[in-house]
């Protein structure tokens, strides 16, 4: 009996020990919105009153941009079901199509018109290192989600020549 029980404890150790470390909140959505937000605040170099006026309405802009994407993610399980059932016709993918074009007109003026407001809340620097913002940002974030993933650190200068 006394042997099991050593057994039992030494597996339950084992097993506890063998664990990868946790996340500690790392992936976390909020957590990459309010490091995109510090980001887009270092990037731009904003002033107090910038930050006051502008990142509100970039939050205002990306809830719209979300809410129009589930919209689309909807669509997109409610099309799955329908091919799942096995009875497709054009009618229906038609109907499928022309919502989804709806989807991507709205997503595209939304986009438009956030972008045509910029010059009233930034100077014209700060205008086109926005307009680069985000895809120098998703860059350097799946950059760095890699190399997390490695178990790396962040690669020096040398590294990159190579």
């Amino acid at each position: 009996m006394r042997t099991k029980l050593l057994l039992i404890t030494l597996i339950l150790i084992g097993t506890a020990v063998g664990q990868p470390p946790p996340m500690d909140g790392r992936m976390n959505p909020q957590n990459m919105d309010a490091v995109r937000i510090w980001k887009l605040t270092e990037v731009l170099e904003l002033t107090e009153d910038q930050v006051v006026t502008f990142l509100p309405l970039v939050q205002i802009h990306e809830r719209k941009l979300r809410k129009i994407q589930g919209e689309m993610v909807a669509l997109s399980k409610e099309a799955h079901a329908v091919r799942e059932k096995g009875d497709v016709n054009q009618k229906q993918v038609d109907k499928f199509i022309k919502k989804y074009a709806e989807k991507q007109s709205q997503i595209h003026k939304i986009k438009n018109d956030f972008v045509k407001s910029l010059p009233d809340h930034l100077t014209p620097e700060q205008q086109l290192l926005y307009l680069g913002f985000e895809t120098r940002f998703r860059s350097e974030l799946r950059e760095y989600m890699k190399n997390e993933r490695r178990g790396l650190k962040k690669p020096t200068k040398r590294d990159k020549k190579r």
